[in-house]
């Protein structure tokens, strides 16, 4: 009788005691110290995890971690995958390489048991990245400095000089205009080259060698800050790429064009020689387009918005050209910037490209979180 009341009060204690919390769910979270992509998501982890109570998170660094490198092998191993890429997402029987925050969200509401949510919170999250971006500026500031190169201009004021003597007003807007397009166009081609190529490169690259690539770009960027400041200390406003010799056959070529009088024989050779020129010019300013890609592909911005980096720096970076056509064309007369001004980009493009390359080195998550 009494093992019976005994087991009547213990069933009842069952029922009536408070209901217990919902099973804790478990994210293991496999990152990498110097990874952006990491870093983005777990501040986006901090934003949501209270609306999920029941979630533990357990994070795992593995670039600099052997244990944490050899638990992660092994949890990946378990699904038949290779551990390549940060950051890693298991949750019950689950792998989710890189940071989605969709995918994730819909795995933690399909292992609580959850009917799809909508996550006020990382709609704002992901509102106020894309209103603080501050890549355009970026790209404006760089391509606008990386213009008032000395070795930008000479061949444009050359140019001029012939059109002058055109007497066809259209044909001389006509040329002008095409010589300022290709040169545009070839500069445009070779960010998508640095782009693309770095790109490629951390595509093969993984892990901490990525971090080393961008490293090696912010030297590179330090060392040639140097060459600029330099450059301003001993008030340098000539191209050093481009001698007198070098001037004189530019100038020669264009006259042997203009002699043929012919529009269909001027436009593709002034096209050719705007290609061999600005091919050669991009040697002159190599440094400030490189930390300007490297930096925007740590930036993990989607396709669309690197394409529209890469335009706008392009477009500030003509502009001093087309500044100077325009005055030309509607005055008949030479413009030239100041030589205070070209030597005042030097210093600028400088300390810009001394920032830059000291956030690659240093952090390359702390240069993420500043321009974003």
């Amino acid at each position: 009788m009494k093992a019976l009341l005994l087991g009547f009060f213990f069933s009842l204690s069952l029922f009536f005691s408070p209901v217990q919390a919902e099973e804790n769910i478990t994210l293991d979270l496999f990152y990498g110290a110097e990874c952006p992509h990491c870093h983005k998501e777990m501040k986006w982890l901090e934003e949501v995890s209270p609306q999920f109570p029941e979630l533990t998170i357990n994070k795992y660094e593995v670039w600099h971690d052997e244990e944490n490198k050899a638990l992660w092998k092994k949890r990946m191993a378990e699904f038949g995958e290779e551990a390549k890429y940060v950051p890693t997402n298991i949750m019950a029987g689950e792998v989710l390489v890189g940071f989605d925050p969709e995918k994730l969200q819909e795995m933690f509401l399909k292992n609580m048991g959850r009917t799809a949510e909508v996550n006020e919170t990382n709609e704002t999250s992901w509102k106020e990245y894309l209103k603080n971006y501050s890549w355009p500026a970026m790209a404006i500031m760089l391509g606008a400095v990386d213009g008032f190169n000395p070795c930008a201009m000479w061949s444009l004021m050359i140019l001029i000089g012939f059109l002058m003597s055109m007497e066809n007003k259209r044909h001389r807007w006509l040329v002008g205009i095409i010589f300022l397009a290709s040169s545009g166009i070839l500069y445009g081609a070779a960010l998508l080259g640095y782009l693309f190529g770095f790109s490629q490169i951390s595509n093969v690259l993984s892990g901490a060698s990525v971090v080393w690539l961008f490293r090696l770009v912010g030297l590179f960027a330090i060392v040639a800050a140097g060459f600029s400041f330099y450059a301003f200390w001993k008030n340098k406003v000539e191209c050093e790429i481009r001698d007198g010799g070098e001037k004189k056959k530019f100038h020669d070529r264009l006259q042997n064009i203009f002699k043929k009088e012919n529009l269909f024989v001027i436009i593709p050779g002034v096209i050719v020689l705007a290609f061999s020129v600005n091919s050669i010019e991009l040697l002159c300013s190599f440094a400030i387009p490189t930390a300007f890609t490297a930096t925007l592909l740590s930036l993990d911005l989607s396709l669309a918005s690197q394409l529209s980096a890469i335009l706008l720096y392009d477009l500030a970076y003509m502009a001093d050209d087309i500044i100077v056509f325009l005055v030309a064309m509607f005055t008949l007369s030479y413009v030239n910037f100041s030589p205070k001004l070209v030597r005042g980009s030097h210093l600028v493009g400088g300390g810009i490209l001394l920032i830059l390359g000291a956030f690659l080195i240093g952090n390359t998550e702390a240069l993420t979180q500043w321009l974003s």
